[in-house]
């Protein structure tokens, strides 16, 4: 009925980028349920006692964005991304703005940083923000910093 969560997301590389190795057992388990609960339970949990397809399809619904002529899937990439929801709209207007003050100080900030700000703006762009990337996210970053000569 849903597709494969997990097909093609890098967890291994989500360990990497948080240093789960590095941290203690129950800040482990805080990222771990954070990776699994921001990939696979969205919108899932709200819907385990719906009796119907119907009663499921509409507990899966984006209740801010909900209307007459706009349905949508209560999901992360939703939320984050096209969610047109006033208040969402307003913080994600804020956010882009304060992403644009960081300051790039090397070489290589000034090379990754526009390319990950255009690819937290592209589906699945929320995992980035979780080091939950997948294949088509690094492959876009290694053609960044790879030489092309």
């Amino acid at each position: 009925m849903y597709p494969p969560r997990w097909q093609d997301d890098t967890l291994r590389f989500a360990s990497k980028v948080l240093n789960l190795s590095s941290k203690s057992v129950g800040a482990r388990g805080h990222y771990e349920r954070l990776l699994h609960e921001r990939h696979w339970t969205v919108g899932h949990n709200s819907c385990q006692g719906a009796k119907t397809d119907t009663e499921r399809a509409s507990l899966l619904t984006c209740q801010m964005c909900v209307s007459d002529t706009i349905v949508a899937d209560d999901t992360y990439d939703h939320t984050f991304r096209l969610c047109q929801h006033p208040l969402l709209c307003q913080a994600r207007a804020e956010s882009d703005a304060l992403l644009l003050t960081a300051p790039l100080l090397t070489d290589l900030d000034r090379l990754l940083f526009p390319a990950l700000l255009q690819l937290i703006q592209e589906e699945d762009g929320h995992g980035i923000c979780l080091g939950n990337w997948n294949t088509s996210q690094i492959t876009q970053l290694d053609q960044v910093i790879q030489p092309t000569d």
